[in-house]
């Protein structure tokens, strides 16, 4: 009792993050809670644990709730934003269901991550998650909450980077697959097996099937005219800095400092830029395309004329064949990894091994994506900067200060170094 005789003292603890869940056995489904595995429990089993169990209760069996899945193991509790988004980048590829299709839960465990992924990296809805748990409204259900559209451009540079590339194709090709359902994909399946039998496929429905065909590429190059235009403008827009300080300069000296004041608003944009995933990367990609149009258009209009120009063609060309060469070997990496993965587990393999091959299968699957999306980037920047300096609306003198600008602008973006801590990651 208190000090007033008409009041109960009740003593209080703090309050702890239990995740409400109800048993899934048909014959006892009671309501329960539970906490996850902390980040230090975790720590104890050396980094072994890759899922946890809950007791019911009621019953006394175990089952495994909503979300735990291996990436307790790679992305505890603690972990930052970038933790967070590195580890996705390696979790997606490694769970992915066309890389596990004899696993009956791929599909699962995969919405299971992309869920995850979608709330560790936003910091309200972590913090939902983390004082709530999962069933706290206003959390996402795991049920086709992710774009891929959005999770590829969170991978490949993130949206500070789309007013330099846009939104990267290739998450919209993988939306459009997974929006097919099994039957759709199984018809194309046997379309493959069957190709070159006509006989099974009837004049109308191949016909149909053309048509299909070439609305999609109609409705490809729409969005590529549509991505690009808007590039441009955005290019034209951070050029104009350059360009119409140089126009005003009334002299040498105005115009030097002109020139210091572009460098060193590309150097701070880059500065930050770099931080993102892959960031480096496409820097390095984009800066390499803008020099190598700067310099193409500057030796066109030289006093050597056209002639000035095919070199810087010529080489233009063949980095965009060794580019491709190198992709396909990227590619032809990752099938190998692959096909070592599944003939060691026929054969037995421990789980060492296991994770061994792949994390390999993980690394080189990440980096022959961002091979193939490099050079999507790099085909689209190509464009781009044509537009942006062969411009017919403005006159040679702008052109060419474009160029200059486009110059400033690549030779920075090729020059960005990681920090030490990102290289040692």
């Amino acid at each position: 009792m208190g000090d007033d005789a008409t009041r109960i003292v009740v003593p209080s603890r703090r309050k702890e993050a239990y995740v409400a869940v109800t048993c899934p056995y048909t014959n006892c489904k009671t309501q329960i809670e539970y906490k996850r595995p902390s980040a230090e429990l975790v720590a104890k089993y050396n980094n072994s644990v890759t899922t946890f169990s809950v007791t019911c209760t009621a019953c006394d069996r175990n089952f495994d709730p909503p979300g735990a899945s291996r990436i307790l193991r790679e992305i505890p509790a603690t972990a930052t934003t970038e933790q967070v988004k590195k580890a996705y980048r390696k979790l997606a590829i490694k769970l992915h269901p066309d890389k596990n299709p004899n696993d009956p839960e791929g599909e699962e465990k995969f919405k299971q991550l992309a869920a995850a992924y979608q709330v560790l990296s936003d910091p309200t809805l972590r913090h939902k998650y983390n004082e709530f748990g999962p069933s706290t409204p206003g959390l996402p259900s795991q049920d086709g909450i992710v774009d891929p559209e959005e999770v590829f451009g969170g991978i490949f540079g993130g949206d500070r980077f789309k007013d330099i590339i846009g939104t990267i194709s290739i998450g919209r090709d993988m939306k459009e697959a997974l929006q097919k359902d099994s039957e759709e994909l199984e018809k194309e399946a046997d379309g493959k097996e069957s190709e070159g039998n006509d006989e099974s496929i009837t004049p109308e429905q191949k016909a149909a099937k053309e048509a299909e065909e070439q609305r999609k590429e109609k409705e490809k190059e729409e969005q590529r005219e549509v991505r690009v235009s808007e590039l441009v403008d955005k290019l034209i827009r951070k050029l104009s800095i350059y360009t119409e300080s140089l126009s005003t300069a009334t002299d040498e000296s105005q115009a030097d400092e002109a020139r210091r004041g572009f460098r060193e608003i590309i150097r701070m944009e880059a500065e930050e830029l770099k931080t993102e995933n892959y960031g480096v990367e496409l820097l390095h990609a984009v800066g390499f395309v803008y020099l190598a149009k700067s310099r193409h258009y500057l030796a066109s209009n030289s006093v050597f004329g056209s002639l000035g120009g095919m070199f810087y063609a010529a080489s233009s060309s063949f980095h965009t064949v060794r580019e491709t060469v190198s992709t396909v070997r990227a590619a032809l990496e990752l099938k190998s990894i692959f096909e070592e993965l599944a003939k060691a587990e026929e054969q037995g393999i421990t789980e060492e091994r296991k994770k061994q091959l792949e994390d390999q299968a993980a690394e080189k699957g990440m980096h022959a994506l961002f091979k193939g999306a490099k050079l999507e980037v790099e085909s689209i920047i190509r464009e781009v900067a044509d537009r942006c300096l062969y411009d017919s609306d403005v006159s040679k003198q702008t052109q060419r200060l474009r160029a200059d600008a486009l110059a400033i602008v690549g030779d920075i973006y090729s020059h960005v170094q990681a920090d030490p801590e990102e290289k040692s990651d």
